[in-house]
């Protein structure tokens, strides 16, 4: 059972750790120390999950002999020194989305994988819930024949009072785009299955005082000749609308992470059923058999390099007004 050892108790820590019980019930994982700096997280984090250790820092939980695995859940920013920190101490590694702020970031990260021999897995959680793998089953079928064209959508309330400074700027890799777009584009490079080659943007930040956006259109252009298009806004007054609707050949497939599927052809709509499993914990599933076996994960460093690479192509044509077109094509896709 993989011994997992989870730095950063605030947000989403609690996804995890309940992802993570799940796992120990199955017997492929377990979180067996975590690490926040903030004293009170630690102590109730400890109590309400029976963590079995606790640190005042990522240094300290890199040293417990138990933790054969890392996972980062903390803000944007601090992703690349942190995963850096952990493979260099021998450790396989999921660092939440995105994987970093910077290409650069990137490229530091995937060669301490390379250095270290361990996996690097990043958090890019959608497309493990249980819709969105049945209907990337369905794609790979060809019941409904190639994409022809997909739009993906990450629409919700931005919730500026109870937003942390660091999600509030840009610097500090906040923003609608980089929180919540970088699913978003994950869904649509999941769904078109080829590498993006060229985007042409358009960001704004229309509804907050803030130092990030909260609205984004961007065209995306694949190599296999798919366009996409993705919209991502987060609103002050809106509500959460999300998912994938990829016109293909011979219908229509529309799906979402909240467990939404269903095939439109011939006139008539057709829901699909799944098999429910929990998202985070088929997460976990998968970089737990990839770290067993040493195989490269879905959602590789390679790959979450290439999301971040679409997303700073967006933030440049936004700003140039041009199109930009992609040039890393040496690198390995995913």
């Amino acid at each position: 059972m993989l011994g997992i050892g989870i730095v950063g108790l605030g947000g989403i820590a609690r996804q995890h750790l309940t992802a993570l019980k799940v796992a120990e019930d199955e017997g492929f994982a377990r979180c067996v120390a975590a690490a926040d700096l903030v004293e009170d997280l630690r102590e109730s984090h400890r109590k309400d999950w029976e963590i079995p250790a606790v640190y005042e820092n990522h240094h300290k939980l890199l040293e417990d002999p138990n933790v054969d695995a890392v996972a980062i859940v903390l803000g944007h920013h601090l992703h690349a020194d942190l995963t850096i920190d952990a493979l260099n101490a021998g450790r396989h590694v999921l660092v939440e989305k995105p994987m970093a702020i910077t290409l650069d970031e990137c490229d530091r990260m995937i060669e301490a994988e390379r250095a270290a021999g361990k996996i690097l897995q990043i958090g890019l959680t959608g497309r493990f819930h249980p819709a969105v793998r049945k209907a990337r089953e369905i794609l790979d079928t060809n019941e409904l024949g190639p994409v022809v064209t997909a739009l993906s959508r990450f629409n919700k309330n931005w919730g500026y009072g109870g937003r942390r400074y660091q999600y509030r700027s840009r610097w500090m890799g906040g923003g609608m785009w980089m929180g919540n777009g970088v699913h978003a584009v994950d869904w649509l490079v999941h769904c078109v299955g080829a590498k993006a080659v060229a985007v042409k943007a358009r960001q704004s930040t229309s509804m907050h005082y803030q130092g990030a956006d909260d609205a984004t259109t961007a065209f995306v252009q694949f190599a296999n000749g798919v366009p996409g298009l993705v919209v991502v806004v987060g609103s002050a007054h809106g509500c959460a609308t999300d998912g994938i609707e990829a016109h293909c050949a011979l219908g229509e497939i529309q799906y979402n992470v909240r467990g939404s599927l269903r095939i439109g052809a011939n006139n008539q709509w057709r829901e699909v059923e799944h098999d429910g499993k929990h998202g985070f914990a088929e997460q976990y599933r998968h970089f737990a058999e990839a770290a067993a076996m040493g195989i490269r994960p879905q959602t590789s460093s390679h790959y979450g390099r290439h999301i971040l690479e679409i997303l700073v192509a967006a933030e440049e044509s936004s700003i140039t007004g041009r199109e930009v077109h992609l040039t890393d094509y040496h690198r390995l896709p995913w």
